[in-house]
């Protein structure tokens, strides 16, 4: 009767979390019809299986399988019947943050017409963190050409300013300016009686150029020029001396482009960063909590942690707890006056602890592993058929040395959201065989985040 207690307050217990995970999760997923949809992407990098598929911010499916097709990947996903899907839209990854998990967003067309079942839906792929360090890198290099045309442009073959050159010159222009007005005073005094107006204009033209090219005026314009040309000279300096600084390496600037080793070392570091951020992105974890009543051993609870470093790959952590342990036999021998006599003892552990910790690979719909399993070595294979949430499993292993090997036969499916029922034989092929009935509940990444949210 007590134990009977036991199993109802713990299954009261599970309901009791699967309601709160539920309103946690009921936005992710759930009860209803789905419309399936496929999409083609040349990156699937950090897109697994129930992935969220999210139509205006709000998750509205999920990603149910990914292959491979050709060189790129084939998404197969599938989205609530009641969200329409124009023929006109299309699909974008994105990410929550920079280090954040990514998501699938469908950008809703402007049609009419609704997508068929099964129909491609075209995708439109973001520039990566590579492809931005790439850019990063050429941009450097074009900054090491305008600062070097610059510097070409601001000096001659000698290395002297060529504005200086351009003063000089205007200087000499001024000099010959005044040798040919002199000169047209001379002709003016030689043909004073046929060109007398044109003197009178000449003069006048004279008499401005004089006040234009008066150095003790601030008005005129030769001190204006002069002014110009002084300022002109200045700035000319201060290029020059800017461009010889990053030319020796002086300052940031200078650093960055007259020491490639820098360049480099920051190009080397944001690979790296790309290369760990990429790492942690693909990490996967699933948690999975189940109890309930096995038929030799009273209750039975269970916990395991599986780690997926890739889609292929995962590592396995668990432990379970029983109210009793299997049945272990001692045998005792005791001589008398020369005879041996033999007493065998029954023995059971009270709530017996075993731990789990396996390495496993996947293909296809099929998972092998092996490892500790019921703290004694042995191996499992499970069958996880494509079109549904169930899966199969065979486990053989040895914790009871009197008994021989044990062979255990599960299997587990989906009851509703993240609530999962399992049912297992054990000892199937010795006498001592026993069935058991588990509850529990399945977390994958998106369900802890939310229920931690919740929480904290």
């Amino acid at each position: 009767m007590n134990e009977f207690k036991v199993g109802l307050l713990a299954i009261a217990s599970l309901v009791s979390i699967a309601y709160m995970s539920l309103k946690v999760t009921s936005n992710q997923s759930g009860f209803g019809d789905y419309t399936k949809y496929r999409t083609i992407i040349k990156d699937a990098t950090g897109i697994f299986p129930k992935t969220p598929i999210r139509v205006a911010g709000i998750n509205a499916g999920r990603i149910s399988d990914i292959e491979l097709a050709g060189n790129s990947a084939l998404i197969k996903f599938e989205i609530r019947t009641k969200v329409k899907i124009p023929s006109d839209s299309f699909l974008r990854i994105k990410s929550v943050g920079f280090l954040g998990d990514k998501y699938i967003d469908i950008a809703l067309g402007k049609s009419n017409e609704r997508l068929k079942e099964g129909s491609l839906i075209i995708s439109k792929e973001s520039a990566s963190i590579e492809r931005i360090v790439e850019e990063g890198t050429e941009l450097i290099s074009e900054m090491k050409n305008i600062v070097s045309s610059v510097r070409n442009s601001l000096s001659n073959d000698k290395g002297e300013s060529s504005i200086k050159d351009i003063v000089g010159d205007v200087k000499e222009i001024l000099g010959n300016t005044k040798e040919v007005t002199s000169a047209l005073k001379n002709s003016v005094a030689l043909n004073e009686e046929r060109i007398n107006s044109i003197i009178l204009s000449i003069e006048k033209m004279s008499k401005g150029l004089e006040q234009e090219l008066d150095s003790t005026s601030d008005e005129s314009a030769r001190t204006k020029i002069k002014n110009i040309l002084s300022n002109t000279e200045e700035l000319s300096d201060n290029l020059l001396q800017i461009s010889r600084n990053i030319r020796q390496g002086r300052g940031t600037l200078g650093k960055f482009i007259a020491e490639d080793k820098i360049a480099d070392e920051v190009s080397q570091t944001l690979s790296g960063v790309n290369r760990i951020v990429n790492r942690l992105d693909l990490i996967r974890t699933e948690v999975s909590v189940f109890s309930g009543v096995n038929s030799e051993e009273g209750g039975d609870s269970r916990i395991r942690l599986r780690i997926y470093p890739s889609p292929e790959r995962f590592y396995l952590f668990g432990a379970s707890n029983s109210e009793f342990g299997p049945i272990t036999e001692k045998v005792t021998s005791t001589t008398t006056g020369g005879n041996t006599v033999e007493t065998t003892e029954s023995l059971r552990e009270k709530n017996s602890f075993r731990f789990d910790a396996q390495f496993g690979r996947r293909v296809q719909d099929w998972t092998i592993r092996g490892g500790v399993i019921e703290s004694s070595g042995g191996f499992g294979v499970d069958y996880h058929p494509s079109w549904s949430d169930s899966m199969f499993s065979i486990e053989g292993y040895d914790y009871r040395d009197s008994l021989g090997f044990n062979f255990r036969f599960s299997a587990s499916t989906q009851v509703w959201n993240i609530v999962h029922a399992r049912v297992m034989g054990e000892d199937l092929l010795n006498d001592n065989r026993s069935y058991s009935f588990l509850v529990g509940l399945r977390f994958n990444d998106e369900d802890l985040r939310g229920l931690f949210s919740l929480i904290l």
